[in-house]
């Protein structure tokens, strides 16, 4: 499984954006974001509270996201993920999270000390993620879907 970690770790490092689905009552939703992870692969997005996908967070915490990292002719590279998000409140968190946010996204520090002032509409959310699946067709031709739990 560490060849799985090795490679989940590498894709979300350099990729930048994921569908995220939330879920209302029996209805669900999708959206395209921005996001970092961190050194224990917990997604960071920023989004509006009045968005559609924040506010059904608040109801129900059970997310899915799904990252496209190579599709071509011949080869799918894709991870999903399985996990609890939540708007993320403690203030280090916030602050370490930002960072990692303006420095992958070029925003500069104006941005971050604006961000963590609470002088942006938008709040930080987090990911901690139970489950991924890598559906790798490169580095596993014969069985391209591997789990891993971390």
């Amino acid at each position: 499984m560490k060849e799985v970690e090795s490679l989940v770790r590498k894709y979300v490092k350099n990729a930048e954006m994921m569908q995220l689905a939330t879920v209302s009552g029996d209805q669900p939703w999708c959206c395209t974001l921005h996001f970092v992870c961190d050194e224990n692969l917990n997604f960071y997005w920023i989004s509006k509270p009045e968005a559609r996908h924040s506010k059904e967070i608040l109801d129900n915490k059970k997310i899915a996201v799904a990252i496209t990292v190579r599709l071509d002719d011949l080869n799918i590279v894709g991870i999903q993920v399985e996990g609890d998000a939540e708007l993320v409140e403690n203030e280090d968190e916030i602050k370490a999270a930002i960072q990692l946010y303006t420095d992958k996204f070029n925003r500069g520090e104006e941005w971050y000390g604006d961000f963590i002032a609470g002088n942006n509409e938008h709040k930080l959310y987090c990911i901690k993620p139970r489950m991924f699946v890598l559906f790798d067709s490169v580095n596993f031709p014969d069985d391209e879907r591997r789990e891993w739990k971390p």
